[in-house]
């Protein structure tokens, strides 16, 4: 089978497309004929191998994992003889992002209890953008943002990924949504439910006067004290992401120090693999609830290229590839 292989630290030229064994599938797995992939940020911050520390658990000299990619839409093609919750000919979506990665291939293991069924009104393409990003926005704004209806929330990056998604959420659920993203972006942020729009290039959140019952932080370079300002006297600020690692780890580690003042609440998101919340986003995107929206469609050779666009940011939406259109 073909599979996207990563055999040092570097960056993603340094991908290459080879043929390897298909994998057989052990205790508690299917195996699965992979139809489409998508991008998302993991695939390229663990390229480089960078902070140093993380290599505590991608691998020390080389990638654990040499073929990458989290988030997939395929068939169920095998299946060990202990899986009874599904057949073989099932189609599937699921997320790999602790669970050894290994989208970016003709095929894959994948453990049973991380699979959900594929909205049967989505194409593969449409389907393989949901797992991380969508299940990340709804534990975000659901799980650890508690947002309620009729609540004011603060979206900052409201477009890529989990921006796009979050956004969506956010209305779901009942609030009224301010969305800070691009003049790029403008239109499609107000298309997916958006109340009021902030050109970030054109007004700083520093200048706004209005404050917040939650503020999202999916992207931006803002600093805390901007995000503390904004909050009302018991809001709540969640970080689910951004290119500031070091921002990250800070809200991260210090979300309870940072929380005991005024009695506004500091805290990161640790999204987590689970079939019960994606089998929620399939349902939601099954029933037009919630819109899948696509950046770019890639063919399998060119998920090296995509990932370089992907690291360079401001991607509108969700970058997806054919693996096996047939």
């Amino acid at each position: 089978m073909k599979a996207i292989i990563q055999n040092k630290y570097g960056p993603a030229e340094l991908l290459k497309v080879e043929d390897i064994e298909k994998p057989r599938p052990k205790e508690n797995e299917v195996l699965i004929h992979v139809k489409a992939t998508a991008l998302n940020a993991p695939d390229w911050r663990l390229l480089r191998g960078k902070p140093f520390f993380m290599r505590l658990v991608t691998g020390i000299l080389r990638p654990k994992d040499k073929i990458k990619g989290c988030e997939f839409s395929g068939e169920i093609v095998e299946i060990n003889q202990n899986v009874s919750e599904f057949k073989v000919g099932d189609l599937v979506i699921g997320d790999l992002s602790d669970a050894g990665l290994g989208a970016f291939a003709d095929y894959v293991c994948v453990n049973k209890d991380l699979l959900a069924y594929k909205p049967n009104s989505l194409s593969h393409i449409e389907a393989a953008a949901l797992p991380l990003t969508a299940v990340t926005a709804l534990q975000g704004v659901r799980d650890v943002g508690e947002v309620k209806s009729g609540e004011s929330v603060l979206l900052v990056g409201a477009s890529g990924g989990v921006g796009t998604y979050a956004l969506q959420l956010s209305k779901h659920f009942g609030a009224f949504v301010t969305a800070v993203t691009s003049e790029r972006s403008e239109k499609q942020a107000k298309e997916l439910g958006a109340d009021e729009v902030v050109l970030y290039t054109k007004v700083p959140l520093e200048g706004l006067e209005k404050k917040f019952d939650l503020i999202i932080a999916v992207n931006g370079y803002n600093k805390l004290k901007t995000y503390k300002k904004l909050l009302k006297e018991k809001g709540r600020f969640v970080m689910i992401g951004g290119k500031s690692i070091r921002q990250i780890l800070f809200v991260t580690a210090f979300a309870g120090l940072l929380s005991r003042k005024n009695g506004k609440k500091f805290k990161a998101l640790l999204a987590k693999q689970s079939a019960k919340d994606l089998t929620y986003i399939a349902e939601l995107a099954d029933k037009k609830m919630i819109k899948v929206v696509i950046e770019k469609t890639l063919s399998f050779a060119e998920i090296p290229k995509g990932i370089i666009e992907l690291e360079k940011g401001h991607v509108g939406g969700k970058i997806v590839a054919w693996v096996n259109q047939k």
